[in-house]
């Protein structure tokens, strides 16, 4: 069951790592659990820039990727589709997928008036939340069971 004191990261800064991964580890196994995306700026601001914050779960696209690394992500994985490239036609399909997500990546940059990761910030990251109010989710989202 999630945490939501961040004690774990605080605990692994303490005892010496480098970074701390955000992780579901393929899935989360009850639909109220929050997804790594929504951790990452409570966990990067308790850890601050003392570690490198990686995430992944949930990453299937440039965009994805855009929206970890401005909310504060030092590093982002991608696992999932990199497995199905390579599973569905080896190593051409993987590398084209990679080529894909890369150029991606680099025409959503262009689109937010950007051209290097350096520039994406906050400032260029909503989330849904932010936008649109929580009456207008209810009927559409799971429960949150807080403490």
């Amino acid at each position: 069951m999630f945490r939501r004191d961040n004690a774990d990261a605080r605990a692994a800064v303490e005892a010496g790592a480098d970074a701390v991964f955000i992780s579901n580890h393929g899935g989360r196994n009850l639909d109220s659990e929050p997804g790594t995306i929504e951790l990452l700026e409570e966990i990067k601001a308790e850890v601050g820039d003392e570690v490198a914050v990686l995430l992944d779960g949930g990453v299937r696209s440039a965009t994805d990727v855009a929206i970890a690394l401005g909310l504060g992500a030092d590093a982002v994985g991608i696992g999932s589709p990199i497995v199905w490239a390579l599973a569905a036609g080896g190593e051409d399909t993987l590398r084209g997928y990679l080529d894909d997500i890369v150029e991606s990546l680099r025409r959503t940059f262009g689109l937010m008036g950007i051209s290097r990761v350096s520039q994406l910030t906050r400032e260029y990251v909503s989330r849904r939340d932010e936008f649109v109010p929580d009456w207008a989710l209810a009927s559409f989202l799971p429960p949150r069971f807080e403490s």
